[in-house]
């Protein structure tokens, strides 16, 4: 292997290989903005190159740089003209530039398998909508009704696109058939429909609508900005959520982004979203998802940058703070990200979330006394406990618990399960707590075994039943629970070493030595290092059993 200095003696950076190379590897380290600008030198040096410029215009549009990918189009195109990425682009742009035929000609000339089955009719939707033709715009977009991946995105768009067309009784029709009979409908889809309601001077049932989805999903920031909106702008004009074809796009490419996220679409779910942003900029919806994914992908520096992004006056401006604060501890920045907690909690005193998210970063960090304590103050702004408040005190439970004061912990429990009496997470948690300190087994016993009803292939909480036929000395039972455990969640050394302990009951010595010694190599706690290593060295005396 090469060496730094021996590599660097192979190429100049200034050289099309070595910006290349510096591309990769910025690309790889997801520093997209780098990749781009290395890309981009590059291909000074060498404009013919496919390969250069393949990375530059997928790092451009990473980036969000899409006016200066789209240069780039022409060059791709002639390469394969069927590529479908620099197709989408190139239409995006055109789209932008409102001009409409030439999405059309796009679409008539190109592919119509494979990707472009699903999005060759969101364009031609779109297009024909900008030229004011509804029926070829509304035929258009039906292609997607039985798609398989593409048929929730038909569902959220029709009434879109029948608002864009100035057909409001069926935009109305098709609002009510997405949203009516769901007990928790689209955030969007109410949003769309609220709006439409109150630009038909129907405040009463936008109202309605709104306080029937904040009973399941009530701490929804851009419902609760519908009802803001409806208190203090009675008498002003109520933008629709979409207001032309380019924006239809947008909201297109965003829907996708959304759906390709559900079935593992990858890097195109981006790349989506970063184009939704090239069609209508203040689509902040768009700059959360983006933000959620980074995170999801432990890209905390990108996340930050896009939470950063969202405008101060966006529905979503409190949560990409709180977003923000979450990154910034993940970076390491831990002081830094409770200071910015503690300052949101000041400037908003009655309202819980920075200190509930404060809560959970102590939670995370196993600071349990400190997340117990923010726990009890954001319980202090809510002036009546709730179903959905569970959550709450169940993770005050559990840091009383690891701070070792199970009486409190013992009463958030079980007050959490008087709110949610079939939280399996409840159920598992004190269940499995009071068989630990062999109390209230057989009540524990019900309890985990209706967890397990609830979810049957949670690891940890089937290892929760495990134990209790365990406590119960039902050797036999235990082992066939505690091996599907391990098949569940086998990275787990509490799981493991419960495994080998049942195997020691049953007279297989051997293999539960073979667990203890796993779970020693699956990065224990300290205490229970302790434990195992005394298991190997003696084995189980026969009075634990009881």
């Amino acid at each position: 292997m090469m060496s730094g200095a021996s590599l660097r003696s192979n190429y100049r950076l200034d050289s099309p290989y070595g910006n290349f190379l510096a591309a990769r590897h910025a690309r790889q380290m997801n520093d997209n903005t780098a990749a781009a600008n290395y890309y981009i030198r590059a291909l000074r040096e060498d404009p013919e190159s496919a390969l250069l410029t393949q990375g530059a215009f997928i790092a451009l549009i990473a980036d969000g740089r899409v006016g200066e990918a789209v240069v780039l189009v022409p060059g791709l195109r002639q390469l394969n003209a069927s590529e479908y990425l620099p197709r989408m682009t190139q239409a995006s742009a055109q789209m932008l530039a409102r001009d409409y035929d030439a999405v059309l000609r796009l679409v008539a000339e190109g592919p119509s398998g494979g990707i472009h089955a699903a999005f060759n009719p969101l364009l031609a939707a779109f297009a024909h909508a900008g030229k004011g033709e509804a029926d070829l715009a509304t035929a258009s977009l039906q292609k997607l009704e039985r798609h398989p991946l593409m048929s929730g995105v038909y569902l959220h768009l029709r009434p879109i696109l029948l608002e864009i067309l100035n057909q409001p009784g069926p935009a109305e029709a098709a609002y009510r058939e997405v949203i009516e009979g769901r007990e928790r409908a689209g955030t969007r889809q109410v949003d769309g429909y609220a709006r439409f309601l109150e630009r038909h001077g129907r405040p009463a049932e936008a109202r309605r609508l709104l306080d029937e989805q904040l009973a399941v999903n009530p701490d929804n920031p851009v419902l609760l900005a519908g009802l803001r909106r409806l208190d203090t702008r009675r008498n002003l004009p109520t933008e629709p959520l979409v207001g032309n074809a380019v924006e239809g796009l947008a909201e297109a490419l965003f829907a996708s982004a959304t759906a390709l996220g559900r079935s593992d679409g990858g890097d195109l779910a981006e790349l989506h979203l970063q184009l939704a942003l090239f069609l209508r900029p203040d689509l902040d919806d768009a700059r959360m998802l983006l933000g959620d994914i980074y995170e999801s992908r432990e890209r905390y520096d990108q996340a930050l940058a896009m939470y950063a992004r969202v405008s101060t006056g966006s529905a979503y401006a409190e949560s990409a703070q709180l977003r923000q604060a979450w990154c910034i501890n993940e970076l390491g920045r831990h002081d830094e990200a409770v200071r910015i907690l503690r300052r949101m909690a000041s400037a908003v005193p009655d309202s819980p979330r920075a200190l509930l998210t404060l809560a959970d970063l102590y939670r995370q960090m196993e600071k349990w006394p400190d997340a117990a304590r923010e726990y009890t103050n954001a319980l202090a702004r809510i002036p009546r406990l709730e179903q959905r408040h569970w959550t709450i005190l169940f993770g005050r439970g559990v840091s009383y618990e690891r701070s070792r004061q199970w009486d409190k912990a013992e009463a958030d429990m079980v007050k959490a399960l008087e709110l949610q009496p079939e939280q399996p997470l409840v159920l598992n948690y004190l269940g499995y707590s009071w068989i630990d300190m062999h109390r209230n087994i057989d009540q524990a016993t019900r309890m985990i075994e209706r967890a397990v009803q609830l979810r049957p292939n949670d690891g940890a909480i089937v290892d929760s039943l495990g134990w209790a036929l365990y406590r119960l000395g039902r050797y036999d039972e235990a082992v066939i629970q505690l091996e599907r455990a391990v098949e569940l969640k086998g990275g787990d050394p509490v799981i493991t070493d419960h495994l080998g302990d049942a195997y020691w009951r049953v007279g297989r010595q051997e293999e539960a030595k073979f667990q203890w010694r796993r779970a020693l190599g699956l990065k224990p706690e300290q205490d229970l290092v302790l434990k195992v290593q005394r298991k190997l060295d003696n084995g189980l005396d026969p009075v634990a059993a009881k």
